[in-house]
């Protein structure tokens, strides 16, 4: 089975330190980011299967973030799944429009994070084959 890569972008350390044991326990290899340049330039390093990105954080935008990252040939297909307090309706067709594949409102219940992260893996999957 394929150990897949989780970039997770949330400037909330301990959220990302207790969605790290989680994944971990998963059989995913999970690198944090707590902010927007610094998982642009994680993303340049090595590519992740997948990106948790938050909307809100100091310095720029997850929708930022997305924007970057879809507008660039070499990340454009990273499959992206928006972690938010925002539940606007514009809120979440302003990150589909912007090229998030999914969209999850905090607070995380782990469970239905796991399932979202299988389903957007399977469904790429099935793209790539």
């Amino acid at each position: 089975m394929k150990k897949y890569s989780i970039l997770f972008v949330e400037d909330d350390r301990q959220l990302s330190e207790l969605a790290g044991l989680n994944f971990l326990k998963h059989q995913f290899t999970f690198r944090p980011c707590y902010n927007g340049p610094e998982a642009l330039k994680e993303v340049s390093k090595e590519r992740p299967d997948i990106i948790i990105l938050d909307v809100m954080m100091p310095s720029m935008t997850g929708w930022e973030v997305l924007q970057k990252l879809k507008s660039q040939p070499e990340t454009s297909s990273i499959p992206v799944i928006i972690c938010t307090g925002r539940d606007g309706r514009e809120d979440v067709e302003k990150s589909f429009n912007f090229g998030a594949q999914a969209y999850i409102i905090k607070p995380i219940v782990f469970a239905n994070l796991l399932k979202k992260v299988a389903a957007v893996l399977d469904i790429e999957e099935l793209l790539h084959e």
